[in-house]
């Protein structure tokens, strides 16, 4: 160890987390918690750190283990439908509303692509793959109208 310079500690940076990812973050913590579950809980059952269960929960990291483990636990059948919930929750819309926005969204950047534009943020939704999602809210929509 050199000690002949005294420098002073360098601060860390704070996480950056997207307003809407903490808020949901925020929000699925809340539904662990009423089913007495916690992110030390968690990743002591598979094996992991509870940092990286924060992460993944806030959007940070992806974990298909953790992310199937926490919709397992909430009773919901994957965590797309975890994030929905939690996004519908969050912004104070119904699901029927996000999807839509979603599927708009899916299309402006298939279509930014298609035009040679690469816009992350416009194809990307929290980091997931709405497709299986999508297509199971629509189902489950139909199914209610129907009744």
């Amino acid at each position: 160890m050199n000690l002949t310079k005294n420098h002073p500690p360098r601060k860390r940076e704070a996480a950056r987390y997207s307003p809407s990812c903490y808020e949901e973050g925020l929000y699925i913590q809340f539904l662990l918690k009423t089913k007495k579950q916690s992110f030390v809980r968690i990743g002591k059952s598979l094996g992991v750190s509870n940092q990286i269960v924060v992460n993944v929960v806030f959007g940070k990291r992806r974990s298909r283990k953790i992310e199937s483990e926490i919709a397992r636990i909430l009773g919901k059948a994957d965590w797309n439908e975890v994030v929905l919930d939690a996004r519908s929750e969050v912004q104070k819309k119904p699901v029927e509303v996000i999807i839509r926005e979603i599927e708009q969204n899916m299309k402006a950047g298939t279509k930014a692509v298609e035009e040679g534009i690469q816009n992350n943020e416009q194809v990307l939704i929290y980091s997931h793959d709405w497709s299986a999602a999508l297509k199971a809210q629509r189902e489950e929509l139909a199914m209610a109208q129907a009744k």
